[in-house]
This record gives C-alpha cells, sequence and structure tokens, in this order.
C-alpha cells in the first residue's frame, strides 16, 4: 500500500511524493522508509498525524542504528492514504543513550520574524516540542514498537 503526502516547509520545500507504507498503526501512525540524499543514512519515518509530530528511526546504510530524528508537523489527512504535513521548522535528535538535543530554533525564529508561521502554529510547535521533550525526559517518547523497528530491505528509491 502507498500513501502520498505533500510537505511544505517554508524554507526550503514544497512537494508530494508517494511511498511504500512500511509499518501500520492506523490511518494516525503509520511508516515509510527512504535514503537520505547523502546516501549514507535510511530513514525509517514514522508519521504520528495526530499527535504533530514525525519520529525517524536513522540507521547507516549497513543497517546500523545511529539515532532518532524528530520533527515538529502540523499534520492533517486529506483523503484516503493522503496527507498534508507543514513542517514547523523545529526538530530533535534522540540518541541511543536517550540524551536529546534541540535543532533549528534560529530557522524557526527567523521563520517568524519573517512572517511565515502564523500565530497559531508558532503555539503549536512550542507546546508539542514541549510535549515531546518532557516524554523524552521521563524515557516515554519513542514508542517500543519503534525501539524494536528495523531497517527494511532497501529497494527502489521513492517516487516523486
Amino acid at each position: 500500500m502507498d500513501v502520498t503526502i505533500k510537505k511544505i516547509k517554508f524554507t526550503t520545500i514544497n512537494k508530494s511524493y508517494t511511498e511504500k507504507v512500511r509499518d501500520w498503526h492506523g490511518r494516525h501512525c503509520f511508516a515509510t522508509q527512504y535514503p537520505n540524499p547523502d546516501g549514507k543514512r535510511i530513514f525509517l519515518t514514522y508519521y504520528f498525524v495526530k499527535k504533530g509530530y514525525t519520529i525517524s528511526k536513522v540507521f547507516h546504510h549497513s543497517g546500523e542504528f545511529l539515532y532518532y530524528y524528530c520533527d515538529v508537523m502540523e499534520m492533517r489527512q486529506v483523503g484516503r492514504l493522503r496527507y498534508v504535513m507543514v513542517d514547523l521548522l523545529l526538530d530533535l535528535i534522540v540518541y541511543p543513550d536517550g540524551s536529546y538535543h534541540l535543532l533549528d530554533v534560529d530557522e524557526f525564529a527567523t521563520a517568524i520574524d519573517k512572517g511565515q508561521l502564523k500565530r497559531r502554529q508558532q503555539v503549536y510547535a512550542l507546546r508539542t516540542l514541549h510535549k515531546m521533550i518532557r516524554m523524552q525526559t521521563n524515557r516515554s517518547f519513542i514508542p517500543k514498537f519503534l525501539h524494536d523497528a528495523g531497517m527494511f530491505p532497501l529497494d527502489s528509491p521513492r517516487k516523486k
């Protein structure tokens, strides 16, 4: 089964793509897998549509787990297996030891300065990030099924 995603990132991206669903936990939680353009990393991305974020389990091309890359997103379903996702710029890396690192706060601030993010989106992004950090501090952010997930065999590149 394939899912179509329209991804909007105010600073760089506005594209649609179709990907194979690799894991399914209902229409509000599913996963796709794709290689990073650098060719060295593979992202197994779980979309938590109702929660407002994605969690990518990042593997080295060889299959070794590296870290989790988490994006704050505004997501909505717009049709059967069709989603629109607005990247709200704030990202969190969670390392295997449970420590984490916040990314792109400067990019978030610039988008606010340029008027690219509505006030509602700013508040939503900050509240969602706060929830993610609080859950990670309690070691409850990354679900067990995602901890246990492995990289799928590599196949053809994703469709654009």
